[in-house]
């Protein structure tokens, strides 16, 4: 099996996204990874076995490469973090056979990797710092959907952008759902209630308009000057749930009979072209009343979509009117089916799938100056 390193913009503490998911499946199938976020401030390289992971999975703490590292020649800049592999590997006792980069501000020119396998993942759009020097200077380049791939197209990027969407992270137990009011309908609200996208004028709407009916649960993280928070203050049909972990929020998602995705998605269509959220939803099998996706444009047998100018209150009510053929069995069950085949063992296989087709020669198990350990 290889050693990855996993470099990550996001620290292993805090809320897990697909570094972090990609990182421990990876451990999983016997991979022995080494996760690094920013950069720490000061202090000895050291690393730190992840308690609960399900292999070998470490957390590498390092401080920057060298101060000023951005402004230096390219020869000099490699030269340097050539350097610091070659101290991270000394640390970890092992030679690193694949460096997995999933951001483009650090370690962007992956010469520094060598003939080592030499991955880049762009997951966020307004990641902009050197995207195409980091996907150029890759083995592979992976976008999460098609407007990524088309900027490093439009940037210059000449060689194959491999798309690799969201993943879905599956619950853990069985625990029953809550026990809520039959006489109601139940719509849910998971994720960044802060975030800058979110619609609130529409969502206030939305929630007055239905107060008579429907009860609205929102999860995530809210303080008293929340946007949303004030607008939706005093009003008996908004549950606030804070934030809560993936099996409560998996748990309460089971007793929805509607889920919702409401952005100001005018404001930047590529920006907010997916949401991780909508395979949660799906594997919930509830009816999905989103604001528009260009991703699951296509798809009107998996979402209920507003059009990109159009109305999600309007939206919103029609699928109030029609949620009994909206939720039927067949539907749920459709649903369902869809969330499953994108689970993070189905993206990593896909990644396989390509590494193989791409670099015959190399693989996660094995390649150029890579070495078989197991």
């Amino acid at each position: 099996m290889s050693t990855i390193l996993i470099i990550s913009p996001e620290p292993w503490d805090g809320h897990f996204v697909s570094k972090h998911h990609y990182a421990r499946e990876l451990a999983g199938r016997g991979h022995r990874v080494l996760f690094h976020g920013p950069p720490g401030e000061g202090g000895p390289m050291h690393l730190v076995p992840v308690p609960d992971a399900p292999g070998d999975l470490r957390v590498l703490h390092a401080s920057r490469v060298a101060p000023g590292l951005r402004f230096m020649p390219g020869a000099m800049r490699r030269g340097l973090e050539a350097r610091w592999l070659a101290q991270v590997e000394a640390l970890a006792g092992e030679r690193i056979d694949i460096v997995w980069n999933f951001e483009n501000s650090r370690f962007y020119d992956l010469g520094f990797a060598g003939d080592r396998l030499k991955i880049y993942q762009q997951v966020d759009l307004n990641q902009d710092f050197h995207p195409a020097k980091a996907a150029s200077t890759a083995d592979i380049a992976i976008a999460l959907n098609a407007p990524i791939a088309n900027r490093l197209r439009s940037l210059g990027v000449d060689k194959p952008v491999h798309l690799v969407s969201h993943g879905l992270t599956l619950p853990t137990g069985q625990a029953a759902p809550p026990n809520l009011p039959k006489d109601r309908i139940h719509a849910a609200y998971i994720g960044n209630l802060e975030i800058r996208y979110l619609d609130v004028e529409a969502f206030a709407q939305v929630v007055r308009a239905h107060g008579p009916r429907v009860d609205f649960h929102l999860f995530g993280r809210f303080t008293d000057t929340t946007s949303l928070r004030q607008a939706l203050a005093g009003l008996e049909n908004v549950i606030w749930y804070g934030w809560q972990d993936p099996p409560t929020v998996y748990r309460h998602l089971s007793a929805m009979d509607i889920a919702m995705v409401l952005y100001r998605t005018q404001m930047d269509p590529e920006q907010i072209s997916n949401s991780h959220k909508v395979l949660e939803y799906l594997h919930s099998g509830a009816v999905v009343a989103s604001s528009y996706l260009s991703d699951y444009e296509d798809r009107p047998d998996l979402i209920e979509m507003a059009p990109l100018n159009g109305s999600y209150p309007d939206l919103f009510a029609s699928v109030v009117e029609r949620l009994d053929s909206l939720n039927t069995l067949e539907q749920r069950r459709r649903r369902r089916v869809h969330a499953l085949e994108h689970t993070y063992p189905r993206k990593l296989d896909q990644i396989e799938a390509i590494i193989a087709a791409q670099c015959p020669d190399t693989s996660l198990t094995a390649g150029p100056g890579m070495q078989d350990k197991t």
